[in-house]
């Protein structure tokens, strides 16, 4: 993935984010956003991950070895620093430490970005891992919008090929090793990115141009909708009967075991 391109996306990203919370009136910023967060404490989730990351304490909580119950509790313990902290002491954390973290995800050279690490996620390429930071801040931005009936955060033509590509990778870095073995090759059909499209071979467990079986199902879905799917916010049924899912094909129980296990974080 392209670290500069990535760069660019949490550029923008973080410039939302800081316009919305300087919109919102103070008795907004305690209105419950996600399960034991208020809006407020995803805005400090943000800063704190960034500070976390350029100073090198985020690193223990990717080992391979962390659940996913770990992760969120170490999550929720990072963003206490901030708690005391005023709105525009807060404001200043999200520009300084995102400006921070995003000048080392421009700098570093692509052999870097190209070396493969075992996380949480599963073994990844760094510029994946840094690729977490624009996922992770329009799927909290989409949680504060929510939260305040404010509808759906933008998404443009850059960040959606970065995410397409970060979660179509992610699958067979960890997801698609939990499934059972089974015959079946899911097409994965984004509409509102350029093809190819990827595949994913079930019982070979490969995936993308490695893989030239026919397709025996397709999933046609956008970003957006994929993205909630991934981060657990909307559940694949939901999101067919919404209309915002189609599977196509007779193979539609190899659409379904795959879709069970598309969560990222």
């Amino acid at each position: 993935m392209d670290t500069r391109a990535i760069a660019q996306a949490a550029e923008r990203l973080r410039t939302t984010s800081l316009t919305l919370l300087r919109a919102l009136a103070d008795e907004e910023l305690e209105v419950a956003a996600t399960p034991g967060w208020t809006v407020a404490d995803v805005f400090r989730h943000l800063a704190s991950s960034d500070r976390d990351v350029v100073l090198g304490k985020h690193v223990k909580d990717f080992l391979p070895s962390v659940s996913d119950d770990e992760f969120e509790a170490r999550n929720d313990r990072a963003l206490e620093r901030l708690r005391s902290r005023s709105r525009t002491e807060l404001e200043d954390e999200l520009e300084v430490w995102g400006a921070r973290l995003r000048w080392i995800i421009r700098s570093s050279p692509a052999r870097l970005g190209d070396l493969r690490i075992p996380t949480i996620f599963g073994t990844v390429p760094l510029s994946w891992f840094s690729a977490l930071r624009i996922y992770d801040e329009w799927v909290h931005q989409w949680d504060v919008m929510q939260a305040l009936d404010r509808g759906v955060p933008p998404m443009d033509d850059l960040l959606r090929d970065l995410l397409a590509e970060f979660q179509l990778r992610a699958l067979p870095a960890k997801p698609l090793k939990r499934l059972p073995q089974r015959p079946g090759v899911v097409e994965v059909d984004l509409a509102d990115v350029l093809p190819p499209n990827w595949r994913f071979d079930l019982w070979t467990r490969s995936f993308g141009a490695r893989v030239t079986t026919d397709a025996t199902v397709v999933v046609r879905t956008d970003v957006p909708t994929w993205t909630l799917l991934a981060a657990d916010r909307i559940d694949w049924r939901q999101a067919e009967a919404a209309g915002d899912l189609a599977i196509d094909g007779d193979d539609r129980g190899a659409a379904e075991v795959l879709l069970e296990v598309v969560r990222v974080v």
